[in-house]
């Protein structure tokens, strides 16, 4: 049966819904699907998998604010120059854009208009807009791609007095906040950082944590400070994104007329934001029953 506008799945997460359960709720209630985007690769002292979990959990603490559902991450990325360190992990820019325009193109067909890629690791930034422009030529799907530490750059700066950088301070207390166990404190050491500079290309990268401009961006071991710093980074977070939807299912929006027509059918003004104040308080719990 199809689910009321007033009602909203509790489960977010794609890979957890049951087949039947997913056809009850998209695309009727949720039009928007949430991919999370990262590599694996040397990250100071935080864990390989810091570009994964980070858009991961970023993902999931705002699909209830933007009534989305959150897809499995694509875990492998485009890591030329740390892809070699211990650990790494590297995929060609070409057979990344190919891969993440499919995997998009397979939710056009699933009934998502609203295609989101969460990103964790600026090496994707190179394939990504290709993936994108793809999809929405093809599809005629809304595609974004939204890298969070770039967003979050003047963030970073005033809660911590020093900009981010790869495995720097915004990083590392984005895992102190989500995933502490992943956090290495004691392996810290500052001549683990290096000055990425415009003048010098290397392959492999000469250091695991990297700062831009002369400024460091070692990191800063207060969990109470991460867990602040992750809070305004997912409030940040939301409200662009859940101004990006809105102004997309705006009516009178140019779109593929497809799109204008379900948009009309749904109710999606009504239906893209789902009810609370964008924080999953049943996430993990007992979903509804029809």
């Amino acid at each position: 049966m199809a689910r009321s506008r007033d009602d909203a799945p509790t489960e977010r997460r794609l890979s957890h819904l049951n087949w039947m359960e997913f056809a009850e709720w998209v695309p009727e209630s949720v039009a928007t699907i949430l991919l999370p985007v990262g590599t694996l690769e040397a990250h100071g002292v935080t864990s390989l998998g810091t570009d994964v979990a980070i858009p991961t959990r970023l993902a999931e603490a705002l699909a209830p604010r933007l009534n989305a559902l959150v897809a499995p991450a694509v875990p492998y990325g485009v890591t030329t120059g740390l892809g070699a360190l211990p650990g790494g992990t590297h995929v060609r820019a070409e057979a990344f854009a190919d891969y993440v325009a499919a995997v998009l193109s397979t939710f056009t067909h699933q009934g998502f208009r609203n295609l989101i890629v969460i990103n964790g690791h600026g090496g994707n930034n190179v394939a990504l807009p290709e993936a994108l422009r793809r999809v929405h030529e093809e599809t005629g799907a809304f595609v974004a791609s939204f890298s969070w530490w770039t967003e979050c750059a003047s963030i970073t700066e005033e809660h911590f007095g020093v900009p981010g950088g790869h495995a720097g301070v915004d990083e590392t207390a984005a895992m102190q906040a989500i995933a502490p166990d992943q956090v290495f404190a004691e392996r810290w050491d500052a001549s683990l950082s290096f000055e990425h500079r415009p003048s010098l290309v290397t392959y492999p990268t000469a250091g695991s944590v990297l700062h831009y401009g002369g400024r460091r961006s070692d990191p800063v071991f207060d969990a109470k400070k991460a867990r602040a710093y992750w809070t305004k980074v997912v409030e940040h977070c939301g409200e662009v994104l859940e101004d990006l939807l809105v102004r997309w299912e705006r009516e009178g929006f140019p779109a593929p007329r497809a799109r204008r027509s379900a948009a009309r059918g749904h109710g999606i003004h009504a239906a893209h934001a789902a009810p609370g104040n964008g924080h999953d308080k049943n996430h993990g719990k007992k979903r509804k029953g029809p």
